[in-house]
């Protein structure tokens, strides 16, 4: 019995010590497998000194530019081959120069700074071109299509629109004079006239035709309106006021084309103060890189100004300013064309709001009402561009560029028309406008203008 538990004590021991065996086994083989640092995150051969290191070894650095050295020191003549292994070597040395780690990020900064410079200059090309295209639209008479006897618009308006309103008229005067029968005997439905479906009826018929004097004369108001505010300040001033508020366009998104930069490194430090003693002088002083007013004969493309010399934070404020009134200035050019598609859509459709005003139901009622209203909304938004044509004019020249209130009247521009006659709304649009644009440009300045 005593050997059998010497036996079994003598197998257990062995056993443990083969466990014992197996388990430092792998923790050494495990140990070797992490890296030198434990696997902590703090391998030393991701540092920018070790990299740096390893490319100079892979690349040969030190090789390449003792080559080079003894490359000078050859007696005699230059011949053709060790012409061409000076240019290969050179090569060579550029290449890893190139690929450094301490290159990488500045080479890696300069080229999103480069892309963000074009996208800033791509967007106020747009900016500028379409405020023009805005002004210029503004500066136009509307044509009044209804003045001219026999022209398509008269025709099919005559032809389709007016015979519409006419069937659409007879089942309601037919409506409106069963409700007000039975309004008679039933006090439920209201107090209406007996003859009031015959009235209406009658107004009906008036108002059919007469749809096209509203038209007309909603286009006739909104050439006056823009013509008296025109010619006032040129008897003001002596110069058109469309002519100063494009120029004023101009001068706020005057950038540098490729042939105005010098599309090199050899270019001064930026020059970044103002020349100007306007309110936003100060501000725009480190945003423009040429001035441009065809107005007053300017053209100044300062050789500080370069756009290679730009801090990233003129990069990102140019971004940021130039891409909201790309936007803006679109939505105003398209607008103008929305202003004269509608007139022709509400004098097509007049006449059949002016028969849907006999129905007994409400909201066939306030149709009309609400046609007349578009209509002469429609015909104000020429005092409302007029009026910030005006502004655009009367401020050109009081900053360095003007880019800060050019901003603020491009979107009044626009602000305006969506709000109409809500003026407390405008408002608040525009403070939301501005908060928005802050938003933007501290965002474009936390990424460094990327």
């Amino acid at each position: 019995m005593s050997i059998f538990k010497t036996s079994k004590t003598t197998s257990l021991t062995n056993l443990t010590l083969m466990f014992v065996v197996i388990f430092l086994a792998s923790a050494t083989q495990a140990q070797a497998a992490l890296p030198p640092d434990g696997g902590l995150g703090t391998d030393k051969k991701n540092n920018a000194l070790t990299l740096l290191k390893e490319q100079k070894k892979d690349t040969k650095e030190d090789d390449l530019d003792a080559r080079a050295e003894a490359l000078t020191k050859v007696p005699g003549e230059a011949v053709s081959r060790q012409i061409l292994d000076t240019r290969f070597n050179e090569m060579e040395r550029t290449a890893a120069k190139q690929n450094k780690p301490n290159n990488a990020a500045p080479a890696s900064k300069a080229q999103g700074q480069a892309q963000s410079t074009q996208a800033g200059n791509s967007a106020a090309d747009i900016a500028r071109d379409q405020s023009v295209a805005a002004i210029d639209y503004a500066s136009r008479f509307l044509k009044n299509f209804t003045t001219e006897k026999g022209n398509r618009w008269n025709r099919f308006r005559d032809n389709v629109f007016v015979p519409m309103a006419l069937l659409l008229l007879l089942p309601g005067a037919v409506m409106a004079q069963v409700r007000a029968i039975i309004a008679q005997s039933n006090p439920v439905v209201g107090n209406v006239s007996p003859i009031e479906g015959i009235q209406r009826s009658i107004i009906a018929v008036f108002l059919i035709p007469g749809t096209y004097l509203i038209v007309n004369y909603a286009v006739d108001l909104a050439n006056s309106i823009s013509y008296t505010i025109s010619t006032e300040y040129k008897n003001l001033f002596g110069s058109d006021m469309y002519e100063d508020a494009m120029c004023a366009e101009i001068r706020a998104f005057g950038v540098r084309y490729l042939s105005e930069n010098e599309g090199s490194l050899k270019v001064p430090e930026a020059d970044l103060s103002p020349i100007h003693n306007g309110i936003f002088s100060p501000a725009e002083g480190k945003i423009w890189g040429k001035l441009q007013d065809p107005c007053a004969g300017l053209y100044l493309v300062p050789a500080n100004r370069d756009d290679a010399s730009m801090p990233s934070s003129t990069i990102a404020a140019r971004a940021v300013l130039f891409t909201s009134n790309a936007g803006m200035a679109t939505a105003w050019a398209l607008l103008c064309a929305f202003q004269m598609a509608f007139f022709y859509y509400l004098f097509f459709v007049g006449p059949v709001m002016a028969a849907l005003w006999v129905y007994p139901v409400k909201f066939l009622r306030d149709a009309f009402g609400n046609w007349c209203e578009g209509v002469l909304t429609l015909c104000f938004w020429n005092l409302f561009w007029t009026s910030t044509i005006c502004l655009l004019a009367c401020f050109k020249g009081t900053d360095d560029t003007g880019l800060f209130m050019v901003t603020a009247l491009n979107f009044l521009a626009t602000g305006s028309v969506k709000h109409a006659f809500d003026f407390a709304g405008l408002v608040k649009a525009a403070g939301q406008k501005a908060a928005d644009l802050g938003e933007k440009m501290g965002k474009a300045a936390a990424s460094g203008g990327k």
